[in-house]
């Protein structure tokens, strides 16, 4: 299925490059826009199910207007572009709902990897940045894990202990007093933040990556 994107930032050579190259790559660009409040205009009004906003413009705040846009069309995911770094970046962007951050220094190629993560359902953050937020000494695989756990809602937090110490779907539906159906939706999401296929690739993932503790 064709990916309708939007790009958002005020440099509009990199902005209409960019445009150029994702369709090359069969992305549907539906517009091109320098200033933030057209994209939440054009998103709330043009079906879009992606869009590349810029973090620095000269009097608008991308992660504000990315918090703006999940408000008001929850459905459309948001890659943050940056030429700054450190943990606050990430921070923010994460509280603003963002579904990636990457890094202005990359690659127009690398970029569009970066979209290809996030049009594909997943969270995506720039090595780079995670490095430079955590330490140089940081391992990236790690780092990127527990970035990618701080999008876990409380529901899904708890839902992913319980899968590590080995409840069944039925046995979580009434320790938690939700529908078996809300369980297996709440674990569906689990998978999809963390990358991976099957319950058991996410307990694994979960415990290597110290984003839970082993059952005791």
């Amino acid at each position: 299925m064709t990916v309708r994107v939007a790009v958002c930032d005020d440099h509009r050579v990199f902005a209409e490059a960019l445009a150029a190259v994702l369709r090359t790559h069969e992305y549907q660009v539906e517009d091109v826009l320098q200033d933030p409040r057209h994209a939440l205009k054009l998103l709330t009004e043009e079906p879009v199910d992606l869009c590349v906003m810029d973090l620095g413009f000269p009097d608008a705040d991308g992660i504000d207007f990315t918090r703006k846009i999940r408000e008001a069309v929850p459905h459309v995911r948001v890659l943050i572009l940056t030429a700054r770094t450190g943990p606050e970046v990430l921070r923010q962007a994460m509280e603003a709902g963002a579904s990636g951050v990457v890094s202005k220094d990359r690659s127009i190629d690398e970029v569009v990897r970066a979209i290809g993560r996030v049009a594909a359902g997943e969270m995506y953050c720039d090595d780079n940045l995670l490095r430079d937020a955590l330490g140089l000494q940081a391992d990236p695989d790690r780092a990127h894990a527990q970035f990618l756990a701080g999008y876990l809602t409380r529901r899904e937090r708890q839902v992913l202990d319980l899968l590590v110490q080995g409840n069944s779907t039925d046995a979580m539906a009434t320790d938690l007093r939700i529908s078996r159906t809300t369980v297996r939706t709440h674990i569906q999401s689990v998978l999809n933040k963390f990358g991976v296929h099957s319950r058991l690739e996410a307990v694994a993932y979960a415990i290597t990556n110290g984003i839970v503790e082993p059952p005791g």
